[in-house]
């Protein structure tokens, strides 16, 4: 029988191996785009993921403790401000900070009790659980092994 911890961790292992295929492909482009059909550096992309997985660590808290609100700004204007922000950080600084903003977030989804995963946890980890990756090795134009 799987149980929501054999599935949470599943989901997660899948994600830490797109993780590795797109991390390589980041590091082979960090000051080019990573593909023809996009401008979209390793450096942005790096930057891009420190950003949404640092505030998802801020919902993850925020649903825990009842406190969550949704937010007014679209994923867009997101994206485009933060990468606007980011764009003269240097690419060991964006790393840094993407590293270990996935290890917390990936962290603090393994420590969310039952429950609670169900409720909320699966959905918050789209950030590591290859979800978001796939959109980007797509991007790439480095179509997942599934």
């Amino acid at each position: 029988m799987v149980t929501v911890i054999d599935e949470r961790d599943a989901l997660l292992q899948r994600g830490d191996g797109l993780w590795e295929r797109l991390r390589n492909a980041l590091e082979r482009h960090l000051d080019e785009p990573l593909a023809p059909s996009t401008d979209w550096t390793g450096h942005d992309v790096y930057g891009h993921f420190a950003r949404w997985q640092a505030n998802t660590i801020g919902e993850v808290r925020e649903l825990v403790a009842g406190t969550w609100r949704p937010r007014d700004e679209d994923e867009d204007t997101l994206n485009n401000r933060w990468r606007d922000e980011d764009r003269d950080v240097p690419a060991d600084v964006l790393r840094e900070r993407c590293m270990s903003s996935r290890q917390e977030l990936r962290s603090l989804l393994c420590s969310l009790e039952n429950k609670q995963w169900e409720v909320f946890g699966r959905a918050a980890s789209a950030d590591i659980n290859g979800e978001h990756y796939l959109h980007h090795l797509r991007a790439a134009g480095l179509e997942p092994d599934e």
